[in-house]
């Protein structure tokens, strides 16, 4: 199937929010911000009083700087410590990039044609199944098994939402859009809600009208069937009514009162700090395109027109409750950074949020295609980690993707590979069979446990001042001696820590290996589906490129400390034959 090559041009920036807008494409970008592209000088200068207030924005400023320097205040994230998710707040978005995690090629073979099970533990959303379905080789034909296992309602209704757009939807590029915008926008258009209630929602709303009148906690199975590949569902009828609420707005809900629900959260008062240490840490224009999305909440190009997205976005207000992200979720934390940094879109260099809306327009239209070439049987569950056994009915899965259950401040690594090390594919089926575990805190665990001891936490701050000012202006040249360039400092140390030597410290503390031998499992001597540090900075002194990236990852919102563990299940061994 010959691939669908999307291209990325950019309207005409001349829109003025109230209907009137030029419908041409942008031919050139503002040669002073990059953010928007115009056909015409005509249409920048009758644009150029509404654009100026973002191409002009304090913050494109060299001397614009975090409100509490000036406040002469101590910014409210000091002390802090591991960040804890706010009750009541859902991990609809991820914090880790997507990975592949089969990896053909690396394990069983690139001409590898079986079938392949595999099982997201509690995975958020599907972005690593769709990087993972779109890195096999285009000519792999052998079945693969994928079952989702979902943690809270909300998650398991987006999963099922989302994929059954990709299957109904025969428009590939509409199926892209339609997914994108239920995936990161908080407002929706039209045609888009219409889709979701005159096509989706009555598929579930046969299943709900059939069991209403079952027993609340009794499991019920659906499975839709699209040519070779098909989707199972399974739920217990109050799941089922539940994943049907999600087709609808909140009663009384509309556009505005939605958004100051949302702002309530992404420009809350009280994470100004945190929100305004973000900003500070990435490029003057890119903190303007930062500040609209955090503002309006819609994943565009900075300069398309919102006029259409009026309907609040019903997987995300649910119910009358409250924004479910935190502040800082953010959706360019969710992709890998370099492919969408680097995605062309023309002219409009410094469209942070518009090259990742292009980005995932093309995966998504890939992805499409990908599930009408190759069979992929899918099966949404949500339970929890103890009952999963029990919903498994005995399989065993070539790959697990345990997600950061195994960090300390989750289930942690004894009760993770407990529950799910028994479904791993003994190493005498397939001796490739893996389990992924990710840690996002385990150095900061450690860097705690040193600050809790006041002799080697005044010894550990002596040497991190010391190394991080020796290093600091190798990898980034354009220091000064202004208050962001301090932060700046500050901020990178995350990234210039001896990783290994604390992350060590931690598998000790956490006792990995009496775990894994008691639980059948071991960690492998090296990893063969994910870089161990996959954002790590390059060590030794820093050329251009490291230099580059660098400033990519300060920005990025992640730490370089994303830690991933690999484990296989524990060759058993023969005993004697009995006479």
């Amino acid at each position: 199937m010959q691939r669908l090559k999307l291209d990325p041009k950019l309207s005409c920036g001349n829109n003025s929010g109230d209907g009137t807008r030029c419908k041409k494409a942008g031919a050139f970008g503002c040669g002073s911000c990059l953010l928007v592209t115009y056909c015409s000088k005509e249409c920048q200068t009758a644009h150029w009083p509404i654009h100026r207030q973002d191409c002009k924005s304090p913050l494109t400023k060299s001397t614009w700087e975090p409100s509490y320097f000036a406040e002469m205040r101590p910014p409210r994230f000091v002390g802090e410590g591991i960040p804890i998710r706010p009750e009541g707040r859902l991990y609809l978005w991820g914090e880790a990039p997507a990975i592949d995690v089969i990896r053909l090629n690396k394990n069983e073979g690139r001409d590898f044609q079986g079938s392949l099970d595999v099982l997201f533990a509690a995975p958020g959303n599907i972005r690593n199944a769709i990087i993972s379905i779109l890195n096999l080789p285009q000519d792999h034909r052998g079945p693969l098994n994928i079952v989702i296992n979902d943690p809270e309602i909300a998650m398991a209704a987006r999963s099922v939402i989302f994929l059954l757009i990709f299957f109904l939807e025969e428009d590939p590029t509409k199926a892209a859009e339609y997914v994108l915008h239920i995936w990161y926008s908080a407002l929706v258009t039209e045609t888009c809600y219409r889709m979701l209630q005159d096509k989706i929602k009555p598929m579930v709303k046969t299943v709900c009208d059939k069991i209403i009148r079952k027993a609340s906690s009794t499991l019920f199975a659906k499975t839709w069937s699209f040519g070779d590949s098909s989707l199972r569902v399974v739920l217990t009828r109050d799941q089922w009514l539940s994943l049907l609420s999600h087709f609808d707005v909140p009663q009384g809900l509309d556009k505005d009162s939605s958004q100051v629900l949302r702002r309530k959260v992404t420009l809350n008062p009280d994470k100004i700090d945190h929100y305004e240490k973000d900003l500070c840490l990435k490029s003057p224009f890119a903190r303007v395109a930062m500040a609209k999305f955090y503002d309006d909440g819609i994943l565009l190009p900075f300069g398309e027109t919102r006029e259409e997205f009026i309907i609040p976005n019903p997987t995300m207000f649910h119910k009358q409750k409250p924004w479910p992200l935190a502040q800082d979720d953010d959706p360019t934390l969710e992709w890998p950074m370099k492919p969408a940094a680097d995605f062309n879109i023309g002219p409009a260099k410094n469209d942070t949020y518009g090259k990742l809306y292009h980005y995932l327009q093309q995966l998504f239209v890939d992805f499409h295609a990908r599930l009408r070439s190759l069979p992929v049987r899918f099966e949404n569950i949500h339970c929890g980690l103890q009952d999963l056994a029990d919903h498994l009915d005995g399989r065993h899965f070539d790959r697990i993707d345990a997600r950061n259950l195994a960090d300390s401040i989750c289930l942690g690594v004894n009760k993770t590979l407990e529950i799910l090390g028994p479904l791993l594919q003994p190493t005498a089926v397939n001796k490739h069979a893996t389990l992924i575990a990710y840690f996002l805190n385990a150095i900061n665990v450690m860097l705690l446990l040193d600050d809790a001891n006041p002799v080697t936490r005044l010894a550990r701050r002596e040497k991190l001042t010391q190394d991080v000012l020796d290093k600091a202006k190798d990898y980034m040249p354009d220091l000064g001696g202004d208050n962001t360039s301090f932060l700046r400092t500050v901020a990178c140390s995350n990234l210039l820590y001896d990783m290994d030597e604390y992350f060590n410290r931690y598998i000790e503390l956490h006792s990995f290996t009496s775990v894994g031998i008691s639980t059948g499992l071991q960690m492998k001597d090296k990893n063969t589906i994910i870089k161990p540090w996959p954002l790590k900075v390059p060590g030794g002194k820093p050329t251009k490129k490291v230099q580059e990236y660098f400033a990519l990852l300060l920005a990025s919102g992640h730490t370089g400390q994303e830690r991933y563990v690999e484990w296989k299940r524990t060759t058993a061994s023969v005993s004697d034959e009995v006479d």
